[in-house]
């Protein structure tokens, strides 16, 4: 009812409680601080059963003025392993989708991070030297091509060898192209080389991957959780 200016940009009701962080609600909001922990096994990794307790709620983020924003879950998780291992995953997925698939696509993520590793050291992303844009986006295409590539190889490639990585497909690839300006005698001895440590290298990645898991599991029995292989 004033006659001032009108405010350009809104601001919250005097009294309003202020925006906090997700810790601070983890530990005093009772939406949460009263909710029990749900147990959930995500998934079966490398390691073993990726078993993790997980608290959810709704929750409105503020916008780049302070206000009300958009609404979103919120998923805390504690490793049952090491109680004082908690991870925060925030999500616009619809409203009605369930806990245990909020966990799946939070625990996946290490795929982009192994997208962008691989690329760095099997097709050279990291190696770029310049100075404009344009050589940079070249060097990014040429990059993510030669990814798809062995990519693409390695999903046809893969119901024959299910252990087959994308590092193994590059080291495959180049002996191949190698061992086209070699002799037919020298060609067969490079390829049964690569070959020999393809094997290799897969067949220690099963032994520790087995090694792995059955410590996992030893370790959850031993907290009274029993996951049926």
């Amino acid at each position: 009812g004033g006659t001032g200016r009108s405010r350009k940009v809104p601001r919250l009701v005097a009294g309003s409680p202020p925006a906090r962080d997700v810790q601070y609600l983890l530990e005093h909001a009772p939406a949460l601080r009263d909710q029990p922990w749900v147990r959930y096994h995500v998934k079966d990794g490398e390691k073993g059963p990726i078993v993790w307790e997980a608290k959810h709620t709704r929750v409105t983020v503020k916008d780049e003025h302070g206000l009300p924003g958009m609404g979103l879950h919120l998923v805390m998780a504690r490793n049952v392993l090491d109680a004082e291992e908690v991870k925060f995953f925030v999500s616009n997925a619809s409203p009605e989708t369930p806990v245990d698939v909020l966990l799946l696509v939070g625990f996946s993520r290490w795929q982009v991070e192994r997208c962008f590793e691989d690329q760095k050291q099997e097709v050279g992303l990291d190696q770029w030297e310049g100075r404009t844009w344009r050589s940079l986006k070249r060097h990014l295409i040429l990059s993510a091509i030669s990814y798809l590539f062995l990519a693409r190889v390695r999903q046809g490639l893969r119901g024959k060898n299910p252990e087959l990585t994308i590092c193994q497909v590059h080291l495959a690839v180049s002996a191949l192209i190698r061992s086209w300006s070699l002799s037919r005698r020298a060609s067969r001895r490079l390829i049964e080389k690569t070959a020999r440590r393809i094997r290799y290298s897969q067949q220690r990645k099963a032994a520790a991957r087995k090694s792995h898991y059955r410590r996992t599991l030893r370790k959850l029995r031993e907290i009274g959780i029993n996951i049926k292989i």
